[in-house]
């Protein structure tokens, strides 16, 4: 099988640095992402020389899984040697290619790895993270997993501990596999029906990687995104049972090659007119331009449908117009959905500690409409018991016992 692939890395529209850190060397057919953490670019610093560790054990020699389990031990101890670097890890999922047939995987964190195989798309990897192990407990449906709270907390990390597990996987691929690997940038922001839907229909597998980066950066973009898309094509001794890539025969798409149709007799047995002669070739144009449409109206459906869930799933709390509100949507909009009042509060502006005006300046963000209704209640309530106390402060105490007489 041949290989082709695309990738892209791009800090989103909310952070100000990316903390990830991509490898795609088709030399050493190694393939690798990171999602970085920690203060002062710690987080850059501890993906970067997981990367780096990767290569030269790798290159050494030494499995994906040690490799990692490596890459723990050299990110534990750049942190102990300098004050800034305390508290710095990365989650890493790699993969490398063996015989040209066998993908191994090392993973640890929420970084993802997929496979699309016969126009299905499958997540190879599991979440090192709270959530998703209370969805595996049975305590949390999936679907409630994706607005939780906690979704961004790891169970596993590299740099985190002395001794890491290594989830290890091997997938024996087939001409015509894709395969992704991408950091939760991507999967907070596009579900998973909207990632299938792009690496079914976009062929290209450079294409691919920076339509999802676009998806996820039109969603919100809310953390550094990275995505690296595989295909491993027909090669000469695969010519006997050609797939498309991303399995799009199943589909019914098309492959790429269409013949002209042939045109019918004449009725009167002669030969054809020249007009008749084309019409089933301006027939076919037309087709092949829906055809070669029709993925791209779908992509902007589905980003469509899925921005406009997102604006309209969020909810936030700030000032305005002196008093503090509670919207619905995103803090200054997101494309033709902009937010709506849900409730303005008695609250006024005055009355707010400092720390509370900070807070709310920008927006406080929340998942759903009863927590942000619960965070407004608290503030009410706050803000009606100082009140109370600073009554009480200010009330003058007399004594009934003492006539004071104006002159």
């Amino acid at each position: 099988m041949n290989l082709a692939f695309g990738s892209l890395t791009d800090v989103g529209r909310v952070r100000t640095a990316n903390e990830d850190s991509m490898l795609a060397d088709e030399q050493r057919s190694l393939f690798v992402v990171a999602d970085g953490m920690g203060g002062h670019n710690a987080g850059e610093v501890a993906s970067a020389t997981a990367l780096e560790v990767l290569v030269s054990r790798v290159d050494g020699g030494t499995s994906l899984a040690e490799a990692t389990s490596e890459a723990n031990t050299t990110i534990l101890a750049k942190a102990s040697g300098d004050a800034n670097l305390a508290g710095m890890g990365t989650t890493l999922t790699a993969v490398t290619i063996s015989d040209g047939r066998t993908a191994v995987f090392a993973h640890v964190g929420d970084s993802r790895a997929y496979l699309v195989r016969g126009g299905d798309l499958t997540q190879i990897t599991e979440d090192h993270s709270v959530v998703e192990e209370l969805v595996r407990d049975g305590r949390l449906s999936p679907e409630d997993a994706e607005t939780h709270p906690h979704r961004s907390i790891l169970t596993r990390a590299l740099g985190v501990e002395e001794h890491v597990e290594v989830d290890a996987y091997e997938v024996d691929l087939l001409p015509g596999d894709r395969l992704m690997l991408c950091s939760d940038g991507l999967t907070s922001m596009v579900r998973d029906p909207a990632i299938s839907v792009v690496l079914r229909r976009e062929r290209n597998s450079q294409r691919a990687a920076e339509t999802l980066v676009d998806l996820a950066n039109r969603a919100g973009g809310s953390d550094n995104i990275t995505v690296i898309v595989l295909d491993f094509e027909p090669g000469p001794l695969d010519a006997q049972n050609p797939r498309p890539v991303g399995g799009g025969a199943s589909t019914g798409e098309p492959t790429g090659h269409w013949e002209i149709e042939e045109a019918e007799p004449s009725p009167t047995g002669g030969a054809e007119h020249p007009d008749d002669m084309h019409r089933p070739r301006r027939r076919l144009s037309l087709l092949k331009i829906g055809l070669y449409l029709a993925p791209v109206v779908a992509v902007l459906l589905v980003a469509i449908a899925v921005t406009g869930w997102y604006a309209r799933g969020t909810y936030y709390v700030a000032i305005d117009d002196e008093r503090v509100t509670l919207f619905q949507g995103v803090s200054g909009g997101v494309l033709w959905w902009s937010p709506t009042v849900e409730r303005r509060s008695g609250v006024e502006v005055d009355k707010l500690t400092v720390a509370q005006r900070s807070d709310l300046t920008d927006g406080h963000r929340f998942s759903s409409s009863t927590d942000a209704e619960s965070f407004l209640r608290r503030l009410e309530a706050d803000v009606a018991r100082r009140s109370r106390l600073q009554d009480d402060s200010t009330t003058p105490e007399t004594d009934p016992t003492v006539t004071t007489t104006v002159p």
